[in-house]
């Protein structure tokens, strides 16, 4: 196995695995120590979390060299995310995720997001929409996202449609632009 394979599989396990572990500690009774509220109900010292993880992305197309400076043999890479999500009330939230990109390279994004359930016939559907910085797309690969700098700097917004099956457990799509659609898992504490 070359290095480069043996260092893409690691990753990957790597990923895979803490993604796994982090879900798996969650959903267990020492995550959900309860605190008093002053109104004398218990929640959890995390209510309000949601933890996801992706563990596939669909690209549209397969990359393609459309500048000079981008390497010849340009192919996209397998994409994972970790992310961890706070709801500030019923429709605001705030957010960070870690992720490989597209193209291997290691990025984040914060941001600020709304999330509504439109239908009050079906309450576990819900829309979201976030918007924020998003670090990572680096030179060669910077203008591959718009309003993206050479460093790796830009802001973006991403639009997501998802189920939650049950108080915890949910599934979101993220549309990311014409690129790609990314599937994600979540376990939400409530």
């Amino acid at each position: 196995m070359s290095g480069s394979t043996s260092h893409t599989l690691t990753l990957r396990l790597g990923a895979a695995g803490l993604s796994a572990g982090l879900l798996c500690a969650l959903s267990g009774s020492v995550w959900t120590a309860n605190v008093d509220d002053p109104d004398g109900s218990d929640s959890s010292v995390l209510s309000g979390w949601s933890f996801g993880y992706s563990p596939y992305t669909y690209h549209y197309s397969n990359a393609k060299k459309e500048r000079d400076f981008e390497p010849d043999d340009e192919r996209h890479k397998y994409v994972w995310l970790v992310n961890a999500e706070k709801k500030l009330d019923a429709h605001q939230l705030v957010g960070f995720a870690y992720f490989s990109n597209s193209f291997g390279q290691p990025s984040q994004y914060a941001y600020y997001g709304w999330q509504f359930q439109p239908l009050s016939s079906t309450p576990e559907l819900f829309f979201k929409l976030t918007g924020g910085v998003i670090h990572g797309y680096k030179y060669p690969y910077h203008r591959k996202i718009p309003l993206n700098n050479r460093n790796g700097w830009g802001v973006t917004a991403i639009p997501a449609v998802g189920w939650n099956y049950n108080q915890h457990w949910g599934g979101q799509l993220n549309v990311l632009g014409k690129s790609a659609l990314m599937f994600q898992l979540n376990y939400t504490i409530r």
